[in-house]
């Protein structure tokens, strides 16, 4: 019976994976990590969750302040960020709890910000409390913005955002699969640029590890390469397989990506629970790299 497979929204790119598998995504705005309170429907839980946060900071004891709490900001549709000492002894580290509603959905972010940061901070907490918006179910966005599962944060400034997706194959529990994206502000060496002491350690691993490839590999216009290695120990086939696109420093439509599978030691000691052989996965793999693509639109007018 012929795979399945579906297209998924997330960041600002676009990737097909088998419909059967469970995925696991995060995302990272400007490096602090991006939470779905799934759980808050209505706004007043939403009112709730955010009033309890606040009367729990402010029931914490700060050592000189008294308190660790010092200040709820309002921001634009229902937004609100709790400013609140880190720990007791802080003096110098503030702990911003910020949370937006976009349409029924919740987004929270908690960060750390220096105290001489405090009001730029808050500044651009307030401009994203009016650039998240809801996603019609089903639907894929065509406008600028980072798409956090049901939500898309429109804005395109660049900033140094991430995404990571795990995928979990269906009967396949000893393959993990991952693709990881960052937006980079440093240009970087690409992986078979750098691929020496990566390939040593890969055909090290396992003994009789050998190459199934090498080579430069673009898909569509993003340039990357892959190195794919695998290998037979005790009767179990083992699989080390990694395509990567350096990306560009301070371009949004460009970024860092990653991919990776991997079928190593574990408590399964066959491939019963992985790949018949090489051609399988192969097959998921190139499927799966060749399905990675920026989202139209994503990123605005490119000049």
């Amino acid at each position: 019976m012929m795979q399945v497979w579906k297209t998924i929204a997330i960041g600002r790119h676009l990737v097909d994976v088998p419909d059967t598998a469970t995925v696991i995504p995060q995302w990272r705005h400007n490096e602090v990590q991006i939470e779905l309170a799934d759980e808050i429907r209505t706004n007043a839980e939403y009112d709730k969750m955010v009033d309890d946060r606040e009367r729990v900071l402010r029931a914490s004891k700060h050592n000189k302040h008294g308190t660790l709490f010092v200040q709820r900001v309002q921001h634009a549709n229902r937004g609100v960020t709790l400013v609140s000492w880190r720990e007791p002894f802080s003096k110098y580290v503030y702990l911003f709890d910020t949370f937006y509603r976009a349409g029924g959905q919740t987004v929270i972010y908690s960060g750390e910000v220096t105290v001489d940061l405090r009001d730029s901070a808050i500044a651009v907490c307030d401009e994203l409390s009016q650039s998240w918006r809801e996603i019609v179910p089903g639907t894929i966005p065509e406008r600028p913005g980072f798409v956090v599962r049901n939500t898309i944060l429109e804005n395109t400034a660049f900033n140094h955002e991430s995404w990571t997706l795990a995928i979990r194959l269906a009967g396949k529990p000893d393959v993990a699969l991952r693709i990881a994206t960052y937006a980079r502000s440093v240009d970087r060496p690409g992986l078979r640029e750098r691929s020496g002491g990566l390939l040593a350690s890969l055909l090290g691993s396992i003994a009789g590890m050998h190459q199934l490839r090498n080579q430069a590999r673009d898909v569509g216009p993003i340039v990357g390469h892959e190195i794919l290695v695998a290998g037979t120990e005790a009767g179990k086939r083992h699989y080390a397989f990694k395509w990567e696109s350096p990306g560009k420093a301070y371009e949004l439509a460009d970024p860092h990506i990653n991919v990776s599978m991997n079928v190593t030691e574990s408590d399964y000691t066959t491939n019963e629970a992985s790949f018949a052989d090489d051609a399988e996965a192969l097959e998921i793999w190139d499927r799966l790299v060749d399905s990675i693509r920026l989202r139209p639109g994503a990123v605005g007018p490119q000049e």
